[in-house]
């Protein structure tokens, strides 16, 4: 029987600040992160989502999650068996992580950032190139998006990274992340179960 897929959800920032599963924003309504986690539960992965408590900074996020996947990878779950979703500030964090556990073999789904502009600035502020096997998610009606130059190519490949960018269209500006929309979050299941 083969291993488990292990999913890290790292939810925007919409949440941390209202404490709240459900929080509602007036332009793109309800962010349904137990739909979201939950969607990912029925295709079958062990997933971990919390509410990060609201003081908590973006440095100390990718503290906890850098220890839950060390903590995964010493119990026995292979590298590709883990998959981190962060999705606006939690893919902030997530990138973050990425540059801190510097594993070639775990697995990044963004949703959201540039990545052209996010990769280059995550490399100087943490002193490390990120690592692992990313794919960003981004929305072409996304305010991030309006001067966000295309990643180079379909997948890029440096020491240690492989990224790939994904720009769907579906007009519903940062709220696409709310929901699990197929449009993002098919590529983010098969991204987590490519071998």
């Amino acid at each position: 029987m083969p291993p488990s897929d292990h999913l890290i959800y790292l939810h925007g920032r919409i949440v941390q600040d209202r404490q709240s599963l459900r929080p509602e924003h007036p332009e793109y309504g309800v962010y349904d992160m137990a739909g979201i986690t939950g969607a990912f539960r029925e295709r079958g992965f062990v997933v971990n989502a919390s509410i990060r408590p609201k003081s908590t900074t973006v440095s100390e996020a990718a503290d906890e999650v850098v220890a839950q996947v060390r903590q995964l990878l010493s119990s026995g779950v292979p590298p590709d068996r883990i998959t981190i979703v962060g999705a606006s500030m939690g893919a902030a964090i997530a990138l973050r992580v990425s540059s801190r556990l510097g594993n070639r073999d775990v697995r990044f789904a963004l949703l959201g950032p540039c990545i052209s502009v996010s990769i280059p600035a995550m490399a100087d502020e943490e002193n490390a190139h990120p690592s692992g096997r990313i794919l960003a998610v981004r929305e072409e009606s996304d305010i991030p998006s309006s001067d966000c130059a295309t990643w180079p190519g379909k997948d890029v490949r440096f020491p240690g990274l492989h990224a790939r960018e994904v720009v769907i269209d579906t007009g519903l500006d940062h709220g696409f992340l709310y929901r699990p929309i197929p449009e993002w979050f098919d590529p983010v299941v098969e991204w987590a179960r490519a071998r």
